[in-house]
């Protein structure tokens, strides 16, 4: 019996020994391992985007976290962009059972955005128009914006402020600067200017018969410096080569004069009809003129008159008193005016003609000298009420001794504020014809550049003398020395004043350096008037005898001539 309970105790706990479950330890967590993680680059400006999770091992929940606010803000897994700039994305993976909560990084970056610039025109312009202001481009920036002409022939900006100069194509650019969220960027505006309307005399077309030679179209007057060119409406009739008209048969065309463009005045025509019929041909006569004259001036030939025919000319005076006429020779007996009259006998096809010019004559000019500081000796004239020097300055002292600097450099010259003087293309030998340039600063130098007893003429003083001449542009013929040796061109000029104008080019800027320019076409002549703060007012006298007053930079380099006290 004993040995059954024995039996019985062992079976029962050997039974409750195979009921229990073996107790295994698990493994530990381990960390998980990222995929790549990267986030494309943003500009300022666009929208919201969800983040893509990097890849893992784990199961565990990601959120993200953003380094720097001021570039990105995240909210669950959308970024949302604040600013240019980088900033580091954390995203932040949760512990499993299995996984060791961990992180992985990845810069983000955020560029400066286009600020999309639009809305930039100006309207096309005419020539004496209003300085106008730019109105600034719509922009989704706040940055700064400035302007800039590509054309300051057409147009010149100062701040926001356009000043229009010329007739053209005008190109302005807006410049806006960067911004801490947005890139610089520009815009251009392209515009037209015109110029003003000339005004244009008449087209005069003498009658012309079949067998006549082909002739020279005389330009009709305009206040504008543009090229004349000519078509005819019937070439049968006759045709035009340059400004000759040829004659072809009998009947009428109408001939057109087509005035180009300048920089200051549009394009513009005026036109007349031509003529021809058959029979007598009367001969065209033209180019009879005389140049004033003084008393006491030495007996003088007279140019004869163009002509369409080849009759021999004979000469009378309508005053015998003011001249007197042998041949073709004239000699002057005192001051007034006469009438000369060209008779032309007639010849072949040709019948007589006629054409009258009017001599005048001055009294004899009042002459005199002055010496500047450095010993230059320049003649004076006396014209009007006004005495001035004959003669372009050349001193290179003030008149207290202090030598002037005379400036070579372009860069230098322009950037001065005060008085200076160069050379013609930093030639002493052509300032030895036409006299030295100096900028305004030196015209107006409190140590006087003027020799003693004399002055650089003021604005008002130029047009005095302007006025006395007759008031016109025209007037320039008088006041020009005759001739090409020192002119690129003879015109009409008669230099009756004896003013002796050289043209001695000057010393001017474009936009990209200076240039010495226009010797032996214009003469430039300072005045002591500023027109504001960065101009001053001088007068050019052109080598076709415009005698006209303008404006330029004080840094521009000119011709002075002196009137006296």
């Amino acid at each position: 019996m004993k040995t059954l309970k024995t039996c019985l105790v062992i079976l029962i706990a050997f039974a409750v020994s195979c009921s229990k479950t073996e107790n295994v330890t698990p493994p530990p967590p381990v960390a998980p391992t990222f995929g790549d993680f990267t986030i494309p680059s943003k500009e300022f400006g666009d929208a919201a985007f969800k983040i893509t999770a990097p890849k893992s091992t784990s199961d565990g929940a990601i959120t993200y976290t953003s380094s720097n606010p001021k570039v990105a803000v995240i909210s669950d897994e959308t970024i949302t962009v604040k600013g240019s700039g980088t900033s580091v994305i954390t995203a932040h993976q949760a512990a499993t059972k299995a996984f060791l909560a961990d992180s992985v990084k990845t810069t983000f970056t955020v560029g400066l955005s286009s600020p999309s610039l639009t809305d930039f025109t100006i309207a096309d312009k005419k020539v004496g128009d209003a300085v106008f202001t730019l109105i600034n481009p719509k922009s989704k920036s706040t940055g700064a914006f400035t302007f800039k002409s590509y054309n300051q022939a057409v147009a010149k900006v100062s701040g926001n402020k356009v000043t229009i100069v010329g007739a053209g194509r005008g190109s302005i650019v807006a410049v806006q600067a960067a911004t801490a969220n947005f890139k610089a960027d520009s815009i251009t505006a392209n515009f037209t200017v015109t110029g003003l309307k000339p005004t244009l005399g008449p087209l005069t077309l003498p009658a012309k018969k079949v067998g006549e030679p082909a002739f020279i179209i005389t330009n009709p007057t305009s206040n504008s410096t543009g090229l004349f060119t000519y078509k005819s409406s019937n070439t049968a009739v006759a045709y035009v080569t340059g400004n000759m008209v040829t004659i072809k048969t009998a009947g009428t065309t109408e001939i057109t004069a087509i005035q180009a463009a300048t920089a200051t005045y549009s394009s513009d025509s005026t036109k007349a009809t031509l003529t021809v019929t058959t029979g007598p041909i009367a001969p065209t006569l033209y180019n009879f003129v005389f140049p004033e004259k003084r008393v006491g001036d030495a007996p003088f030939t007279i140019t004869a008159p163009g002509s369409t025919s080849a009759g021999a000319f004979t000469y009378t005076s309508s005053s015998t008193n003011v001249a007197t006429i042998s041949g073709n020779s004239i000699t002057i007996k005192a001051k007034g005016q006469t009438t000369i009259t060209a008779t032309q006998a007639a010849i072949g096809s040709y019948t007589s003609g006629k054409i009258t010019a009017v001599l005048t004559v001055e009294d004899r000019a009042v002459t005199g000298t002055v010496t500047d500081v450095d010993g230059n000796v320049y003649k004076t004239i006396t014209i009007g009420t006004q005495t001035w020097m004959i003669e372009n300055l050349k001193v290179t002292h003030y008149n207290d001794g202090t030598a002037i600097p005379n400036v070579t450099d372009d860069d230098t010259w322009k950037g001065l504020v005060t008085g200076a003087y160069c050379n013609y293309k930093n030639d002493a030998s052509i300032a030895a014809t036409y006299g030295k340039l100096y900028n305004w600063y030196a015209v107006t130098n409190s140590k006087k550049l003027a020799p003693k007893g004399f002055h650089i003429p003021t604005d008002a003083e130029w047009t005095i003398l302007y006025n006395y001449l007759g008031g016109e542009r025209s007037v320039g013929d008088k006041l020009r020395e005759v001739g090409t040796a020192h002119w690129s061109a003879s015109v009409y000029e008669t230099n009756s004043t004896l003013f002796t104008a050289l043209p001695g080019g000057g010393r001017t800027f474009d936009k990209y350096s200076g240039v010495f320019t226009q010797l032996t076409s214009d003469a430039y002549f300072w005045s002591t008037t500023a027109n504001g703060t960065l101009n001053a007012w001088y007068m050019d006298l052109y080598v076709k005898g415009y005698f006209e007053r303008h404006d330029s930079p004080k840094y521009y380099g000119y011709s002075v001539r002196c009137i006296k006290d």
